[in-house]
């Protein structure tokens, strides 16, 4: 496998795509107010797909005029699709867990939480690549699963469900940026992209039919947060971290993902002016510091 580093507009992507993401966790938990999660989000990406889908039609056009040679970026085959699919089942069962989580916990334990693929994904990619985890991401590890204890434990041994839900979260959103960093640079990433949020679209909606009662009415109800969060969130974020991957290193990649939760925190102080308790503050505060210890590792082995 390529090895990748980073580029400042690769970076500047990332920064880009976790500011749209950290706001965003407000509009998803509002939005649920309306619409249940799974009509929630099988409509957002239907608009994400519908945002890319004209430019992804673009590049197929032009691949039919142009010179294989001169295809720029990847050319587009039946694996884009089939990459595109891969990574929209894993993202639906990702956005899912995480939109569920949200009916039970908070916008700012939901993403510091999520944050912890910070440190799952250097773990994840070594186990992968068969490579001995450095000393660093254990201590990192240890810190942060201290900090989940305390914003997640309450009276005896009871568990937040949210907290559990938006932790497999977590776990499923480091499969999805192993899969970005292992797919994108082989692909076309807008037409990967559009077929990864009609996937996901497409299994919410059939899931929604099941389990809940899609309305139009609710999703009316619904319209600006689902807009927000499916043009913005999903179509324009997405896009962005497929394209920032393509070069960026997945560890370092998911170090730059880490500024989400921040920004989350800050969006949820000040506009709905949730209040974490001490012990939750002392949580968050560990798993932040578990983050900012695989930062430096990450920083490290850039420089060596």
């Amino acid at each position: 496998m390529t090895t990748k580093t980073s580029s400042p507009k690769g970076n500047l992507m990332i920064i880009v795509a976790t500011l749209i993401w950290g706001s965003g966790y407000i509009a998803q938990s509002s939005g649920m107010y309306h619409v249940a999660p799974l009509t929630f989000n099988a409509v957002r990406f239907a608009i994400g797909g519908t945002i890319a889908l004209g430019p992804a039609l673009f590049f197929v056009m032009r691949q039919r005029v142009t010179p294989p040679e001169e295809h720029k970026p990847a050319p587009i085959s039946k694996s884009t699709a089939v990459a595109g699919a891969i990574c929209g089942i894993v993202l639906c069962l990702a956005i899912n867990l995480q939109q569920f989580g949200l009916l039970y916990t908070s916008v700012a334990n939901a993403s510091f939480i999520t944050s912890l693929y910070v440190i799952m994904v250097p773990i994840a990619s070594m186990i992968v690549f068969r490579k001995k985890p450095p000393v660093f991401v254990w201590i990192s590890v240890v810190i942060a699963m201290v900090g989940i204890y305390f914003l997640s434990l309450s009276d005896g041994f009871y568990v937040n469900l949210g907290d559990i839900l938006v932790l497999l979260c977590a776990i499923t959103f480091t499969a999805q940026i192993l899969l970005i960093s292992h797919f994108s640079p082989k692909h076309n990433v807008i037409v990967m992209a559009c077929v990864q949020f009609y996937v996901v679209s497409a299994i919410s909606l059939s899931l929604a039919f099941i389990f809940e009662t899609p309305s139009m009415v609710a999703i009316f109800a619904a319209a600006p947060y689902v807009l927000y969060t499916g043009v913005l969130s999903s179509g324009v974020a997405y896009i962005l971290q497929m394209k920032a991957q393509k070069t960026t290193d997945a560890t370092v990649a998911a170090v730059l993902f880490s500024f989400e939760g921040v920004v989350a925190a800050i969006v949820g102080w000040l506009v709905i002016n949730q209040v974490l308790t001490s012990r939750e503050l002392l949580g968050c505060g560990l798993i932040f510091i578990g983050i900012l210890v695989a930062q430096m590792k990450q920083k490290k082995a850039a420089t060596a």
